[in-house]
């Protein structure tokens, strides 16, 4: 079952999840890639119902790792799920009111809903948005008028808008699309 924290269940999050009973994630995608690389595939944190869940996958490759006596695979997974650990306190997430336009994305973000940026207290940075797809979190563009903050425990959503720390914005955001779009053709 999605986990959201008491004082955020006002704000109707997660709306998604809480159909579909699946858990949402941040996740270091960097130290994935090297845990695929290491032949630990099919680790992406998509399809579980609790952290719990995941957690118990992890340290079953944990365990595997260390009967198989892989030193250096089980210190890969013991920082992978500390980083996990660290970025999936849903308390310390910021909320955020989208007051934009919804956007042409097939899920992306509605105007008037709120939702999760999620950051660390060990590294409050904007990652992305948590938009209606509810898996984890995806660039946006961070323009103070399309944002009302509504809950910022590290100040994060603050910077990011208002002190231009590591924002994102609308230009910045539609030439990455474009540039992606490009590629993909």
């Amino acid at each position: 079952m999605v986990y959201i924290p008491d004082n955020h269940k006002k704000y109707n999050l997660l709306l998604q999840s809480q159909k579909c009973n699946g858990e949402v994630f941040s996740y270091p995608s960097n130290l994935l890639d090297k845990l695929g690389d290491a032949g630990e595939d099919n680790l992406d944190p998509y399809g579980y119902s609790s952290y719990e869940e995941y957690y118990a996958e992890i340290d079953k490759r944990i365990n595997k790792g260390e009967i198989d006596n892989n030193a250096e695979l089980v210190e890969l997974l013991k920082s992978y799920k500390d980083l996990i650990l660290q970025m999936n306190k849903k308390e310390v997430w910021s909320v955020l009111k989208y007051i934009g336009e919804d956007t042409d994305a097939i899920l992306g973000l509605k105007k008037g809903r709120y939702y999760y940026w999620p950051c660390s207290m060990e590294n409050p940075r904007y990652e992305g948005v948590i938009d209606e797809e509810e898996y984890t979190s995806y660039l946006y563009p961070t323009d103070s008028y399309l944002w009302e903050i509504a809950e910022d425990p590290t100040g994060m959503a603050y910077r990011t808008i208002y002190g231009g720390e590591n924002s994102c914005s609308t230009d910045k955001y539609e030439n990455i699309m474009k540039q992606v779009k490009e590629q993909l053709e």
